[in-house]
């Protein structure tokens, strides 16, 4: 049986590419947003709301609960993310773990099966020297989830564009953000499994990175960056982007392809796996995929 969807920030750059997947598989979606974008292709019902406002929370925990009441699965499906800054950024992600919690606890007590599907990106798994706050807060919504009881998967995508090829071309690897929907389609229709697990795409770590074969980027320009997020544009995501990409770009080669999260290298992806206790897939072959890290625990 088909599960129903529960679809939390549908009206993003995702949201958008995703809701009508859902509808041409059939699956029954209630879509979240602040903004409903009703007129978009796609049978769903929507439910405006601004998951950082507590009261609608509780509305949206409250009417998923009449609905999929009966449903013997249900997918609830995290893409919140406000990127208008820092601030809202870490307010949108909280508020968005807070949601799904409280619809793991009030879809149990219908004596539905939730099951968990969010998006994030490789950033997670970025060093302390290299992360941004995007990576830092992302990476402890994914250990809570991890550790909440929720079976389901956190898919970890690369760098995003509308096109596979619009988004930093040769220097990153790049999907499309049709291609990431899909991936996310495909985890949100799949039989749960008992645990929580982080799927990792396996991209081409053996790629030539920043600024190999050219300049490299002067010192000064480094710090500037680094100033800037810091003293200037502290609420400036990009600002915060910028400044980590900059210092990854005055590393060595050598060392770049250790830590270069946009590559997901397996030694940073073992790192990660081992110190959080996750158990971590290899998003090469579904069919047989290469598990590195411990279950989570018990």
């Amino acid at each position: 049986m088909k599960p129903t969807a529960v679809l939390l920030g549908a009206s993003g750059r995702l949201g958008r590419h995703l809701v009508p997947l859902l509808s041409a598989a059939g699956i029954d979606t209630i879509a979240v947003a602040r903004s409903p974008d009703t007129g978009q292709p796609g049978a769903a019902e929507w439910i405006a709301a601004d998951l950082m406002n507590r009261q609608d929370q509780m509305r949206v925990v409250s009417a998923v609960g009449v609905q999929c009441g009966n449903a013997k699965r249900v997918a609830i499906i995290d893409l919140v993310l406000d990127r208008s800054g820092v601030e809202s950024m870490r307010g949108s992600v909280q508020a968005a773990t807070d949601t799904v919690l409280r619809l793991r606890d009030r879809l149990r007590e219908c004596a539905a099966q939730p099951h968990l599907v969010v998006a994030s990106t490789t950033a997670v798994l970025a060093p302390g020297l290299y992360q941004t706050p995007y990576g830092l807060a992302k990476r402890r919504q994914v250990i809570t989830y991890a550790r909440s009881g929720l079976p389901g998967v956190a898919v970890l995508l690369p760098v995003l564009g509308e096109r596979a090829g619009d988004a930093a071309p040769q220097r990153w690897p790049a999907w499309s953000f049709d291609h990431a929907a899909h991936r996310l389609h495909t985890a949100a229709g799949a039989a749960p499994g008992s645990a929580f697990i982080i799927k990792v795409p396996s991209l081409d770590s053996d790629r030539v990175v920043a600024t190999d074969g050219r300049e490299g980027p002067l010192i000064p320009a480094v710090l500037m960056a680094h100033l800037r997020c810091l003293l200037t544009d502290r609420s400036s995501m990009q600002a915060h982007r910028s400044a980590a990409r900059s210092r990854l770009g005055l590393s060595p080669p050598q060392l770049r392809r250790r830590v270069d999260h946009h590559l997901a290298p397996a030694e940073l992806v073992r790192r990660f796996a081992n110190r959080y206790h996750v158990t971590i897939v290899r998003d090469r072959d579904v069919s047989s995929p290469e598990r590195e890290g411990m279950p989570p625990h018990a």
